[in-house]
């Protein structure tokens, strides 16, 4: 990711919390990971479902237990980490690698996502160059885009949320790193 002035790298931020709330997403800005993972113990329950956690967040989480996968569907929230936000869209890159931890992400009504501030892109073609590199990384991974919680709508134009997936998505965002 690029290096951006303070000023550049502020704007890009609220431009990206302003497509993420307007896509239905609720965004939580943090100055560290310490308080990052206090909101997280705090906000979910005793187990949790997880997704493709650096160490430096599962290490900053604990004592939370991670759910195993079986578990999944009993289980209300589900930690990721977000290799890239999309400040235009308010849109995440998750690197999964496998169905397991797709359906921890899909499984569970909450779903929260870290997401480092320094990750941030103007728009979906700035990530080309990253997703060659994941791909490439973990050929047998694959890439998920999430705008929002999940939506649907019937033949009527009725829009339900949560229906094939989270009911609520909150970003993590970490702006101190």
């Amino acid at each position: 990711m690029q290096r951006l002035f303070p000023a550049e790298r502020k704007r890009m931020i609220d431009q990206f919390q302003k497509a993420a709330e307007a896509a239905g997403a609720v965004v939580k800005r943090f100055p560290s990971l310490a308080a990052t993972a206090a909101h997280v113990r705090n906000t979910t329950g005793a187990i949790i479902a997880a997704s493709e956690l650096p160490d430096d967040i599962r290490q900053a989480l604990a004592p939370v237990i991670f759910a195993a996968p079986e578990n999944y569907p009993g289980v209300r929230s589900c930690v990721s980490f977000a290799r890239a936000g999309i400040t235009d869209s308010g849109s995440l890159l998750l690197q999964l690698s496998d169905h397991l931890e797709r359906s921890a992400t899909a499984l569970p009504p909450v779903h929260l996502v870290f997401l480092r501030a320094s990750s941030l892109v103007p728009d979906l073609a700035a990530l080309a160059d990253t997703i060659a590199t994941l791909l490439a990384s973990r050929p047998h991974s694959y890439l998920s885009l999430i705008t929002g919680p999940s939506r649907t709508a019937d033949i009527e134009r009725v829009l339900t949320i949560g229906v094939h997936g989270p009911k609520e998505l909150q970003i993590l965002l970490l702006e101190g790193e």
